[in-house]
C-alpha cells in the first residue's frame, strides 16, 4: 500500500477492521466519480482521489471525522430519500458544477455495521448543453409568440405531427381536446381552400420547402388567414426524414392589405373623376414660406395652361392678374386665416392671355379647431357666363318692358289729353283771356314734364349700361318706379303703398330699384292670380345687434322694403331653390325664372339682403335689407 493510499484508509478504525480493505480500496480507485465511505454515524472512512476536490480540505483532517461539506448534504439528501437502507440516485448541483449522485449501503457480512458510499460523476457538460436547449427552446417559444408565430414539426414515416404551444393558440384549439393530425387538422381548413392546403402537405411530404404558403381557416366561425413557412430536416447521415416549420396568423395584415387595395383603388377613381370633372381643381398647401400647388387635375391645366410641376416651381401666385391685386390679396387672406371664400377675379394663363374666373377656397382640416394647411381651389372661366346673364338680364328687362308697354301707353296717352285739348281751347282765348291761356300753358308744360320723365324711366330701364351706384333718396326711386308699374298691373290687383322714409338715401342704380320692385310686385300680383292687394311698405330700421345677428348683417340703420301678397304661397322645397335662375313655377311662356334671381343679385350687390319667408296658401313676405347711407 502506497503512502497516500495508506493516508486514504484508517487501518485502525473499528468499522474498516469490518471491511474487505483491499476490497475497498480497489473500489473506491477504480471508481472514475468522486467517491466517498460513511459510516452509520457520518464519519468518513475512506474516499478516493478524485473526491479531494469535494472534501474542500486536506485529506489527513477529515478522515475519521463527521464528513461535512456537499457530501454531508448528499448523505442527508439520500437519507431523507430512502431511509438509508437503499440505493438512492438524483443529481446535485456544487457552485457551478453539477453532479449526479449515487448512494448505496455496503456490509461487509450480514452481523457487520452498515456503511454507506457516495459517488459523485461530474455531469456539468452535459447538464450545461441540457439547459442551453432548454433556453433556446424557451428563448423560441418566446420569439415565436410575441412575433405570433407557431411552429409544427411533420414526420413523414409515421405522419406524426407536433405542434407549439402558440399553434393551439392560433387555431383557438387547447391540446387537451383536438389531436393534431393532418386528418383532423383538414376539417379546421376552409372548404374552399382544402384542395390548395392539400397540395402543400404533399410537397412537405415530398421533401419541399414551403415559402409563403396561404390559406385560411375556419375558427369559431370567424375567417383566419394563416401563412405557413417550411422546410426540411436531415437526420446525421443527410437522408431527410420530417419537415419543419411555422405558422402565422396573418388575417389583420391581409385586411390591412385589402384596405390599402381599396384605398389605391378609391384614390385612383378620386383622381380619374377630378380629371373628368369639367371644373379645374387644384390642391395648395401653404406648408411652406408660399402657397405651393402640388396636384392640378385636367380641367385646370386647360384651362391655365400650367402643370402641376410647372406651378410647383413658379408657385399660385403665376396666376395673378397685375390689374386684379386687390381681389388676389383677399385670396390670400383666405389662406392666411384658414377661411374659404368664392372670388371674382382676373387670372393669368401661362401663354400670357388672361380669363374672367370664379374662384372658390375651400380649406382641408386634419383636426377641427386647427388651422388648415391644405385648401382645395375650383376655378371656372366664367367669361361667357357673365356675357350670357349679361344678355339673359337684358332678355328680361325688354321682356318687362313689353309687358309694361299698354301701361306706360296709357299713361303718356292721358298725359297727352290736356295738351292736346288746351293747345286748342288756348288759340281761341289769346286775346280774350291771357290769364287762362297762361294756366292752361302751365297745366300743358306739367303734363309734358310728366310725360318726358315716363319716357325717360323706360328708356333707362332698357338701357345696357353698367349700373353706376351712387347715393340717391330712395323713397323717390321707388315712388317713380311704382307709378311706372301701376298702370301695368291687371284691373284686379290694388297697390297699397305705404313710404316713410323721407330722406333716407341708399348707395344704389335708380334702373336696379326699378328692376327689384318690378319683380316683387309682379311675382305677388302672380301669386293672387290677378286678384288681390299688394301691400308695399318702405320704411327705416335700427337693428340691434341680436335682430342684425339673426339676418346675418351688420348692426346700424336699414332701409326695408316690403311686399305682401295674400296669394297660393310656397311650400318649403319652392321656397329654398326661389332664387336659382331659370327656376320657375309658372306655365311654360308665362315667366323666365330669372326675376327673383337677378333680384336677389342686385340686392346682394348693394351690400343688402332679399329675404322670403312663405306659407301654402296663406301668402308670401318678401323682405328687401338696404344699407342706408348719408346723402350725397
Amino acid at each position: 500500500m502506497t503512502t497516500s493510499a495508506a493516508a486514504a484508509f484508517d487501518t485502525d478504525a473499528p468499522a474498516l477492521r469490518e471491511f474487505d480493505r483491499l476490497t475497498a480500496q480497489a473500489l473506491l480507485k477504480a471508481m472514475p466519480s468522486a467517491a466517498v465511505v460513511l459510516d452509520a454515524a457520518g464519519t468518513l472512512i475512506a474516499h478516493n482521489v478524485p473526491a479531494v476536490d469535494l472534501l474542500q480540505t486536506h485529506v489527513l483532517a477529515v478522515v475519521g471525522k463527521p464528513i461535512e461539506g456537499p457530501f454531508r448534504i448528499m448523505a442527508e439528501r439520500a437519507r431523507r430519500m430512502t431511509g438509508g437502507d437503499a440505493p438512492a440516485s438524483f443529481e446535485h448541483a456544487v457552485g457551478n458544477s453539477w453532479y449526479h449522485i449515487v448512494t448505496y449501503p455496503v456490509r461487509a457480512r450480514e452481523d457487520g455495521p452498515a456503511l454507506q458510499i457516495i459517488a459523485a460523476a461530474d455531469i456539468s457538460p452535459q447538464k450545461h448543453a441540457e439547459f442551453e436547449i432548454r433556453e433556446s427552446e424557451a428563448r423560441l417559444e418566446e420569439a415565436t409568440r410575441i412575433a405570433q408565430l407557431g411552429t409544427y414539426k411533420l414526420q413523414w414515416d409515421t405522419e406524426a405531427v407536433q405542434w407549439s404551444p402558440h399553434m393551439y393558440v392560433i387555431h383557438g384549439l387547447s391540446p387537451d381536446t383536438f389531436p393534431a393530425t393532418p386528418e383532423s387538422y383538414l376539417e379546421l381548413v376552409h372548404p374552399e381552400d382544402r384542395e390548395l392546403y392539400e397540395g402543400y402537405r404533399r410537397n412537405q411530404f415530398e421533401g419541399k420547402a414551403l415559402h409563403g404558403a396561404e390559406y385560411r381557416i375556419v375558427r369559431k366561425g370567424a375567417v383566419r388567414w394563416l401563412r405557413l413557412d417550411g422546410r426540411v430536416l436531415f437526420d446525421a447521415d443527410g437522408e431527410p426524414y420530417a419537415s419543419f416549420g411555422t405558422c402565422q396568423d396573418i388575417t389583420e395584415g391581409k385586411q390591412r392589405e385589402q384596405e390599402l387595395k381599396n384605398l389605391l383603388r378609391r384614390n385612383a377613381i378620386l383622381y380619374e373623376a377630378l380629371d373628368a370633372s369639367p371644373i379645374g381643381v387644384a390642391v395648395v398647401t401653404t406648408e411652406g414660406p408660399r402657397p405651393e400647388v402640388f396636384y392640378v387635375n385636367a380641367e385646370f391645366e386647360r384651362l391655365t395652361g400650367y402643370k402641376t410641376y410647372s406651378l410647383a416651381k413658379r408657385s399660385f401666385a403665376a396666376l395673378q392678374a397685375e390689374d386684379d391685386r386687390g381681389e388676389w390679396e383677399n385670396v390670400f387672406r383666405a389662406l392666411a386665416t384658414s377661411s374659404g371664400g368664392s372670388f371674382e377675379l382676373k387670372c393669368l394663363r401661362r401663354d400670357g392671355t388672361s380669363f374672367l374666373a370664379n374662384l372658390q377656397v375651400a380649406p382641408v382640416r386634419d383636426h377641427p379647431g386647427r388651422d388648415a394647411t391644405v385648401f382645395v381651389f375650383n376655378i371656372r372661366d366664367i367669361t361667357e357666363d357673365r356675357q350670357r346673364a349679361e344678355l339673359l338680364l337684358q332678355s328680361q328687362k325688354m321682356e318687362a318692358l313689353g309687358q309694361l308697354s299698354g301701361g306706360v301707353a296709357h299713361e303718356i296717352n292721358n298725359l297727352l289729353q290736356p295738351v292736346l285739348a288746351l293747345s286748342e281751347l288756348g288759340q281761341d282765348l289769346i286775346d280774350s283771356d291771357p290769364a287762362k291761356v297762361r294756366k292752361y300753358f302751365e297745366v300743358i308744360a306739367s303734363s309734358g314734364r310728366k310725360a318726358r320723365d315716363v319716357v325717360r324711366q323706360v328708356l333707362t330701364f332698357a338701357r345696357r349700361d353698367v349700373p353706376q351706384l351712387a347715393a340717391y333718396p330712395i323713397a323717390v326711386l321707388v315712388s317713380d318706379a311704382i307709378n311706372l308699374l301701376h298702370s301695368g298691373l291687371s284691373p284686379g290687383t290694388r297697390l297699397n303703398v305705404t313710404i316713410d322714409a323721407d330722406g333716407a338715401h341708399a348707395v344704389v342704380n335708380p334702373t336696379q330699384v326699378s328692376q327689384v320692385v318690378l319683380n316683387l310686385v309682379k311675382n305677388a300680383a302672380d301669386a293672387m292670380h290677378g286678384a288681390g292687394t299688394v301691400d308695399v311698405a318702405l320704411m327705416l330700421a335700427d337693428l340691434d345687434q341680436a335682430a342684425a345677428a339673426a339676418l346675418s348683417l351688420q348692426p346700424g340703420r336699414w332701409i326695408t322694403l316690403r311686399v305682401i301678397d295674400r296669394g297660393c304661397g310656397m311650400d318649403t322645397y319652392t321656397l329654398s331653390r326661389v332664387f336659382e335662375p331659370f327656376f320657375t313655377t309658372k306655365l311654360a311662356g308665362k315667366g323666365t325664372g330669372l326675376g327673383l334671381s337677378v333680384a336677389y343679385s342686385i340686392v346682394m350687390g348693394w351690400g343688402g339682403l332679399l329675404k322670403l319667408e312663405s306659407e301654402v296658401d296663406k301668402g308670401t313676405t318678401a323682405m328687401v335689407y338696404i344699407p342706408a347711407a348719408s346723402a350725397p
